[in-house]
């Protein structure tokens, strides 16, 4: 014989177990948008990154434009004067390359310079800023998303004969 209480919490059960069902559906869809919208977030921070990256291209470019239109301006007069800070060994171990590699060749990439030297690229190009800084007159050029670098001839010419960044070279070093 069934009372009246039982038949209750049968009910009851079957409720709980309908209401739990429907939210655990609604945490369901509620989580499908938060990844939904996370993903959409994500694609649009990768977006913006990459703009960026562009971004960063073109305004080098520029200023390296600038660069060469500024040493054109001054003349040649003043480029014999040159004021170069102490550059550190690593520094002046990418110089050396920088002015052997670009003696045979117009330009030299980074990638010449990295594989040289056995470091990153991007510490070549740390190492190159880093030099640029502290007075050495470097032109860049860009093709294809890579970037071509050398000495001025000036600067070469200079260095040759009064040793402007304080390198001393062995003779084994241009031997091989």
């Amino acid at each position: 014989m069934k009372t009246g209480k039982e038949e209750v919490t049968l009910n009851s059960g079957v409720v709980f177990s309908e209401n739990f069902a429907y939210i655990l559906e609604a945490v369901k869809e509620e989580l499908d948008d938060h990844r939904e919208s996370i993903n959409e977030n994500t694609t649009e921070i990768q977006t913006n990154h990459e703009f960026l990256m562009q971004l960063d291209a073109k305004i080098d470019k520029l200023a390296s434009k600038i660069e060469e239109m500024s040493l054109l301006v001054k003349g040649s007069s003043e480029e014999t004067h040159f004021r170069v800070k102490e550059l550190t060994k690593r520094e002046k171990e990418v110089f050396r390359v920088i002015y052997g590699l670009g003696s045979t060749k117009a330009f030299v990439t980074y990638r010449e310079l990295a594989a040289q030297l056995g470091i990153s690229e991007s510490l070549i190009a740390q190492y190159v800023a880093n030099i640029v800084e502290k007075g050495v007159p470097i032109v860049k050029r860009y093709s294809s998303s890579r970037v071509y670098i050398n000495l001025t001839q000036n600067f070469r010419d200079k260095q040759a004969k009064h040793c402007v960044v304080g390198l001393n070279t062995p003779l084994s070093y241009w031997v091989h």
